[in-house]
């Protein structure tokens, strides 16, 4: 008998969309395609109200499209029919807050999500497990409230690894962090992302944490309107000063405008020349094309 081959996607939407309200309708998503491959970290980013979250909670299963198809490890979300069931073994989530319970160690927490699928003792030992790979092994026995906000977000993702799912959806997990901490937090996604081929994907507003990532997904309006291979820090920094009012300025306007401030037409060809190179790894707003 044939062996059945892996999908080659992680991730994989089709036209996807989703509008709220019966009036004045919202459209949440509108055509999104994306395509996400295995063991791939990915961030996605953009203003308030462009999609990022309603796009995170329909590829967890916590929210269905209006339209269009999302298709996870190869399995067609609408056609699951046990949606918890799919959760508890393909998906695990990382929020801004922790949402830890209160009550329980850091071990404990971590064995909630096994709770029904493994033995007591099973249970514990991969918890266990589980802390010692996010750097936690010595804060097991601790309650969230001895715990600081980066420590708990560790446990956090552990809790989100706890039934080794595929793949890791993480939304704004750095939000609440101070600099250092969200620093430490990347650095431990992209650890587990490697050792473990975890796919990731972030929703996040902060540059910093998405150049750590090895592409960006951008969203504006529902739509996924660019996505970037991550590069050199050297080649981001021109990324960013490229889609910058004065970057596009300094592209845009005509060279003979750009002298009247003093800036020669040499100088304005070779700043341009630099400028270009930040966007030459720029991928087309969607994958396939459509």
């Amino acid at each position: 008998m044939k062996a059945k081959m892996p999908p080659q996607w992680m991730v994989e939407t089709h036209q996807l969309t989703r509008i709220y309200g019966d009036g004045e309708s919202i459209r949440a998503l509108d055509g999104v395609d994306l395509q996400v491959s295995p063991s791939e970290l990915v961030a996605v980013m953009g203003p308030s109200g462009s999609g990022k979250s309603t796009l995170l909670n329909i590829l967890g299963a916590l929210d269905l499209p209006t339209s269009g198809q999302v298709l996870i490890n190869g399995q067609d979300l609408v056609k699951i029919r046990n949606k918890d069931a799919f959760r508890a073994h393909t998906v695990g989530f990382v929020f801004q807050l922790h949402n830890l319970l209160p009550t329980l160690t850091a071990c404990e927490n971590v064995e909630v999500p096994m709770i029904g699928h493994l033995g007591g003792r099973a249970r514990r030992k991969r918890a266990e497990e589980l802390l010692e790979l996010v750097h936690m092994a010595d804060r097991m026995n601790h309650l969230p409230g001895r715990l600081s906000g980066g420590q708990r977000q560790r446990v956090a993702i552990a809790r989100a690894l706890a039934n080794n799912p595929p793949l890791v959806l993480a939304d704004e997990p750095t939000g609440a962090l101070d600099t250092t901490s969200g620093q430490e937090l990347m650095n431990l996604l992209r650890e587990l992302n490697q050792s473990q081929g975890t796919t990731i994907i972030v929703v996040t507003h902060d540059p910093t944490v998405a150049r750590q990532t090895n592409r960006v997904v951008v969203m504006q309006d529902g739509r996924i309107v660019r996505q970037d291979i991550i590069q050199s820090p050297l080649e981001e920094d021109l990324k960013v000063w490229r889609h910058s009012h004065l970057g596009q300025h300094i592209m845009n306007q005509e060279i003979e405008e750009l002298q009247e401030i003093e800036i020669s037409r040499a100088e304005v060809q070779a700043i341009r020349s630099v400028l270009q190179r930040g966007n030459m790894r720029q991928l087309p707003a969607s994958p396939s094309g459509s």
